[in-house]
C-alpha cells in the first residue's frame, strides 16, 4: 500500500489525526469509566445503568456523531471532488474535534455525586482503551483512505458511538492483568499479616450494621489498646490491604476489619487474608440480593466469618435478627455470644429514644448501668451491645465502655444529625439502603413531635424480584409520618408513589426530582423554619 510509504505524506496526517482523537474519545469515555467504576468494574452492573438509564448517554453520542459525519462528508465531497482541494477537504475535522471538545467541556460540568476517581487501576483502563482507539483510529482511516473517495476522514467522526462497548471491552483486556495485581498486593498483605503474630484481628460483617459497630468497638477497645481499624466502608480485598500497607503501625495491637460481601465466598476471600482471632456478625437480611439471589446464599456468606474462626475464639452474634440468630445455633464454637434484646451477656432494658438520642440501662453480670448516647436509632443499640460484648472479652472493663458510651458519635451519613439555619434539622441516612434501616429511621422521623417531616428518598435497590414489592411497602410506611416526600430515582418512583397513594397521601405533597442537585434547588423555596429532613438513601450515579 502507498499509504505505509514514509515518503508519503498522508502516513504522518493519519498518524496524528488517529492520536488525536484517541485522546478525544478518552476523555469523551469519561462517564462510561465512572460508571464502570462506580459498578466496582463489573459488567453486568454496567449494563443495567446502560438498560436502567435507557441508554440516554449513547443517544447523545449518536447525535454528536450525527452532526459531526454530516458535516465532515459534506465538506469533504465538497472541497475534495468539486475543487480538488484536499487541505479545505478537511476543515470538517475542525468541527468535529470543536464539537468534542464542547461535548465533554457540558460533560464535566455536570455535577457528579462521585467523580471518577484517577486509581493506578484507571489509569491503566484509560492507556487499554487509548491503544484499542489508537488501533481503530488508524485501521479505519487506511481503509477509506484507500478503497473509498467521499468517506476517507469522515469515518473519524463515527468512532464516539463505539464507547459503550469500546469500555468495558477494555475492561475485560484489564480484567487479567488487574486479578494479577491484585493477587500480588493480597499476596504481600497475607505475608506483612504472618510477620505479626502478636497482632489480634477481628472481622466484623452482616448485613448492615458493619461500619457502625466497627466504629464502636474501636472507640471501646482504645481505652486499653492500639487500635487499626479500616476506614468508613473498607471491607474489600483491596480496601483492607490498603489499610495493612499503608495505615497498619509496627506498635498497633489490634487489627479491625469490616468485611463486605455481595457474593458467596467473598467472605471466606477476605478472612483468609485477615485470618481473624474473633469476630462480630451483625444483622443479616435480604441485600444485595441481585447478586446473592437467595437468602440462604447471604446466611452461608455471612457465616463464612465464624467458619474460619478457631474453636476457642469469641464470635458475637446480633441474635436481635431473626437471620443472625440461625447463624448463632448453627455456630459450634466454644465462645461464642448471643447479644439478644432482654437477656444474655450483655443486654440492655428500659430504652427511651427520643430526639436528643438513646438512654438505656446496660446489664452485665447480674447488674444494670444507666447510661445515654447522642446516637439516634434503637436498632444502634444492639450494635453498641455487639460491640460492648467484644470489648469485654477482650479485657476492656464496664467502667471504661460506660466513660466511652456518652462519648460516641453518629457514624457518618447514618442517622446523623445536623442542624441548619432557621432552626431546620437535617437527618443524614444517605448510607442506608435496607429495608430494616428505613423502618427505623422512619421511626425515628416520627419521634420529632410537633414539626413538619419531609422524606428525600430514591428508594431502595439490590432487592432483587422483590425491588418493586419492598418500595411499594416503603411508600405506605413513608405515609404514615412524612407531611412532604421528594422521590429521587424514576427507575423506583412509580412502586413508592403507588404505596403512598394507596395509603392516602396527598398527591400535592408529592415531588419528584432527577437528581439530589435538583431537591437542593427545590429546598430553597420548600423548606420552613422547624422542619425535620430525613434524608434515606442515597444512591450513587449509576443508579441513576
Amino acid at each position: 500500500m502507498e499509504i505505509f510509504k514514509w515518503s508519503n505524506p498522508d502516513l504522518y496526517f493519519l498518524i496524528v489525526i488517529s492520536i488525536l482523537n484517541a485522546v478525544m474519545m478518552c476523555f469523551l469515555s469519561y462517564k462510561f469509566l465512572q460508571i464502570i467504576q462506580l459498578s466496582d468494574y463489573k459488567l453486568n452492573q454496567y449494563g443495567t445503568w446502560l438498560k436502567d438509564t435507557k441508554a440516554k448517554w449513547v443517544s447523545r453520542i449518536a447525535m454528536l456523531c450525527f452532526l459531526s459525519f454530516c458535516f465532515v462528508y459534506v465538506t469533504n465531497v465538497l472541497f475534495n471532488n468539486f475543487q480538488d482541494n484536499k487541505i479545505l477537504g478537511y476543515i470538517g475535522l475542525v468541527f468535529y474535534f470543536a464539537l468534542v471538545i464542547v461535548f465533554i467541556k457540558k460533560m464535566y460540568q455536570i455535577p457528579q455525586k462521585k467523580p471518577l476517581k484517577l486509581t493506578k487501576r484507571m489509569f491503566r483502563l484509560y492507556l487499554i482503551e487509548f491503544l484499542l482507539y489508537l488501533a481503530l483510529d488508524f485501521g479505519l482511516l487506511v481503509v477509506c483512505l484507500e478503497y473509498t473517495n467521499n468517506f476517507r476522514v469522515s469515518i473519524v467522526t463515527l468512532i464516539p458511538i463505539t464507547i459503550p462497548i469500546v469500555v468495558p471491552l477494555a475492561c475485560a483486556i484489564a480484567y487479567p492483568i488487574e486479578k494479577l495485581i491484585s493477587a500480588c498486593y493480597k499476596k504481600a498483605c497475607v505475608n506483612r499479616l504472618k510477620k505479626r503474630p502478636d497482632l489480634i484481628r477481628i472481622g466484623i460483617t452482616g448485613s448492615y450494621g458493619k461500619t457502625s459497630t466497627k466504629m464502636y468497638l474501636t472507640k471501646f477497645l482504645e481505652a486499653k489498646f492500639k487500635v487499626c481499624a479500616t476506614p468508613s466502608s473498607y471491607n474489600t480485598p483491596m480496601g483492607i490491604t490498603k489499610v495493612v500497607r499503608n495505615e497498619l503501625k509496627p506498635d498497633d495491637q489490634i487489627l479491625i476489619a469490616e468485611m463486605g460481601a455481595k457474593q458467596k465466598g467473598d467472605i471466606k476471600e477476605l478472612c483468609d487474608m485477615v485470618n481473624p482471632d474473633a469476630g462480630i456478625i451483625t444483622a443479616v437480611g435480604e441485600q444485595h440480593m441481585d447478586t446473592f439471589k437467595t437468602l440462604d446464599n447471604v446466611l452461608n456468606t455471612k457465616f463464612e466469618l465464624a467458619e474460619s474462626l478457631k474453636e476457642d475464639a469469641v464470635c458475637v452474634f446480633n441474635c436481635a435478627s431473626e437471620n443472625t440468630k440461625k447463624l448463632y445455633d448453627r455456630c459450634t464454637l466454644k465462645n461464642k455470644i448471643a447479644v439478644c434484646s432482654n437477656d444474655g451477656f450483655v443486654f440492655a432494658k428500659d430504652i427511651v429514644a427520643t430526639e436528643n438520642g438513646l438512654e438505656f440501662k446496660l446489664c452485665y453480670d447480674k447488674k444494670e448501668y444507666q447510661t445515654n448516647t447522642s446516637i439516634l436509632g434503637e436498632h444502634n443499640i444492639q450494635n453498641i451491645l455487639c460491640a460492648v460484648a467484644l470489648a469485654l472479652k477482650f479485657g476492656v472493663t464496664i467502667e471504661e465502655i460506660l466513660k466511652v458510651i456518652p462519648t460516641l458519635e453518629a457514624v457518618e451519613h447514618r442517622l446523623q444529625l445536623k442542624k441548619l439555619e432557621d432552626n431546620i434539622l437535617i437527618i443524614d441516612d444517605s448510607f442506608n439502603s435496607n429495608i430494616q434501616g428505613t423502618a427505623v429511621a422512619l421511626k425515628t422521623l416520627n419521634l420529632f413531635d410537633g414539626k413538619r417531616k419531609i422524606v428525600v428518598t430514591p428508594g431502595l435497590v439490590e432487592l432483587g424480584k422483590r425491588e418493586n414489592v419492598e418500595n411499594y411497602e416503603f411508600g405506605k410506611r413513608i405515609a404514615k409520618v412524612a407531611d412532604l416526600v421528594i422521590i429521587v430515582n424514576k427507575n423506583q418512583c412509580d412502586s413508592i408513589k403507588k404505596g403512598l397513594l394507596d395509603a392516602g397521601f396527598k398527591p400535592e405533597n408529592i415531588f419528584l426530582q432527577d437528581t439530589l442537585f435538583e431537591v437542593t434547588d427545590l429546598f430553597k423555596t420548600l423548606l420552613k423554619s422547624g422542619d425535620v429532613v430525613l434524608l434515606e438513601n442515597d444512591l450513587p450515579d449509576n443508579y441513576k
